[in-house]
């Protein structure tokens, strides 16, 4: 049922160096058992707070959507414009079907019928004014509007009441409801008045949940299966076709509020966080914000609606230095050993490279460059390494093509390639350390999860499987393709794990578990000028847990946070947060070991 995969190039940006952010490196013990002990009790609340949450969120689904859309469908007098439903991976209702209803009036019937009328009467059985029933009236033509999005008592009125005439009538038009609101509303999307998908899975799958939709039955993946039991309370749907996702509401939920918090706090403009099981590319959690709420999008901005994890490139900075390091050690120029001379600069033709700070490193090992993200090094090992090589594992590592993920608007991001007009020596040294290269976050994020995947790269998927005819089609994970060698993923893990334990914060990050990630700070370009920014930064750190076997990578996102411009001091905590929450949510064992 997968569309063919399609890879695109798109345009150019220009670019100067960025100085990232500089890590002071601390050797600090393990955690110890009482911080352990006190971090299992945080997290047993951040579990309670966030399960009581979801818990209300169901009952209000229950009967203020649910039941009262299951009490009037079948009275519906309306064309089949039904849609399937879409639920949670524990089956937590997203998404549904509902109605709204119109009263309307025949004129000209009205003029024929011969019968004593109390118009007073009429209009007070069916809810509205008598001066708005007999406005109507006085026009001509056989259908005229005399109330619209009635309550259901106003339409049964309407339809049964002995006392209302046969030329008065209600008629139901199918609307989406989101009973969560905000909830996942990038995920799921939305409609438009004619019931047609136009965001989010909404969109991608609209040829699916649409009744009168055109996916036909030998499209479905795999052999069916029975519906789990606890799917059932919401499926199946009386429109047959409905999602079931990867996606955990109560995780959602949590990232959701750890993001706002970290947007109030650092004084930041946006922020994306997102998390997958990098073993098949499911995505648990995926959070942009600013959002919206899909039940008013008359009342958004196409910066709301606008999902940044997929549909934004940005120049990522010094996380993309794991993509130089990967494809050096893949290609054994370097190993973690290998010591590289630091004079602070570099010089490419006419244009200089410097370090963050302007720092200077004198003899520096491979592993301690990227842990203090050294640019001058990035440069210099991807310009020994040769452009072929470097562009070559861009491309394997997915960028500049889109990941495939099914979700609407996927951006392929930017990347020059050489050998055209645009494209210089000094571009490839500059992309090294994520300057001058756009990427999106689910680009960025199914990187990383790549090397947490042995260098296996999975198409990112937060459909988990299509129910139909009381039984659920499971998609199957898809590998897109081998990036690097598994000895190389193990190695570059390793290093990854010193970066983190190098940061002040990093030793104790996730007590009882440890991490492999990268932080990123990256200036913001200037298109009027061709330059960057020198105060503003967007921020992010990706990584991975527990390092010796994965099971969730975690992205984020900061942008333009005031409080500092460095991702040691904003990306890396919420990072710790999310991260100590998803364990919990998830029940993930601790494990410290070394990769």
């Amino acid at each position: 049922m997968r569309k063919e995969t399609r890879w695109t190039h798109f345009g150019e940006e220009t670019e100067t160096p960025e100085p990232p952010e500089t890590t002071p490196v601390q050797e600090q013990s393990p955690p110890e058992v009482g911080v352990a002990l006190r971090a299992n009790r945080v997290r047993l609340l951040i579990g309670f707070f966030a399960i009581f949450a979801l818990a209300v969120l169901i009952r209000m689904v229950d009967w203020q959507v649910f039941r009262s859309a299951r009490s009037v469908e079948a009275s519906a007098q309306t064309d089949d414009l039904s849609r399937g439903r879409i639920v949670d991976s524990h089956g937590l209702l997203l998404v549904t079907d509902s109605f709204n209803w119109d009263i309307y009036v025949s004129p000209r019937d009205y003029r024929n019928d011969k019968t004593t009328l109390d118009l007073a009467k009429i209009a007070a059985t069916i809810g509205v004014p008598v001066e708005t029933l007999t406005t109507a009236l006085a026009q001509d033509g056989f259908s005229v509007q005399v109330a619209k999005d009635v309550s259901e008592a106003q339409c049964l009125a309407a339809k049964h009441a002995k006392e209302v005439p046969t030329w008065i009538w209600c008629d139901g038009r199918r609307k989406r409801v989101y009973p969560l609101d905000t909830l996942a509303a990038h995920i799921v999307g939305f409609t438009n008045n004619a019931q047609i998908g136009r965001a989010g899975l909404e969109a991608s799958y609209d040829g699916w949940l649409r009744t009168m939709g055109n996916w036909q039955a030998d499209q479905l993946p795999g052999q069916p299966e029975p519906l789990p039991d606890e799917w059932k309370t919401y499926l199946p749907s009386p429109a047959g076709r409905d999602l079931v996702l990867h996606l955990d509401a109560a995780l959602q939920y949590q990232v959701e509020k750890r993001l706002a918090e970290a947007l109030t706090k650092y004084e930041a403009k946006a922020g994306t966080i997102i998390v997958m099981n990098p073993r098949t590319g499911a995505l648990l959690a995926s959070v942009s914000l600013p959002t919206f709420d899909p039940n008013k999008t008359s009342e958004t901005t196409l910066e709301q609606v606008t999902d940044s994890a997929v549909s934004e490139p940005y120049e990522p900075g010094s996380v993309f230095k794991l993509i130089t390091y990967a494809a050096a050690l893949d290609t054994k120029r370097i190993t973690p050993d290998t010591l590289f001379s630091d004079p602070g600069k570099l010089a490419i033709g006419s244009r200089v490279i410097l370090n963050a700070q302007n720092k200077v490193y004198g003899t520096i090992a491979a592993r301690q460059a990227l842990a203090n993200s050294v640019n001058t090094i990035s440069a210099q090992i991807c310009l020994d390494m040769g452009r072929d090589d470097f562009y070559r594992y861009i491309r394997q590592f997915g960028f500049g093509r889109p990941t495939e993920v099914d979700l609407a608007h996927e951006s392929p991001g930017i990347v020059k390639r050489p050998g055209t007009e645009a494209w210089s020596q000094y571009d490839q040294a500059a992309n090294s350390f994520g300057q001058g290269i756009s990427v999106t976050p689910i680009q960025l994020i199914s990187a990383v999860g790549t090397i947490a995947n042995d260098g296996i790269v999975m198409q990112p998927q937060i459909v988990k499987g299509l129910v139909w005819d009381g039984n659920v089609y499971n998609l199957p994970p898809r590998r897109l393709g081998q990036a690097i060698k598994p000895e190389t993923a193990h190695t570059l893990t390793e290093m990854m794990v010193f970066t983190v334990e190098s940061y002040v914060a990093g030793p104790k990050l996730v007590p009882g578990y440890r991490v492999a990630g990268k932080t990123g700070t990256a200036e913001i370009p200037i298109p009027e000028t061709g330059g960057y920014t020198s105060d503003l930064s967007i921020t992010s750190f990706v990584g991975f847990l527990p390092a010796a076997d994965p099971q969730i990578v975690i992205l984020v996102k900061l942008v333009e946070p005031k409080a500092s411009r460095w991702a040691e001091k904003v990306a890396l905590p919420v990072f710790g947060q999310v991260a100590r929450d998803a364990v919990w949510i998830l029940k993930i064992r601790p494990d410290d070991r070394m990769p």
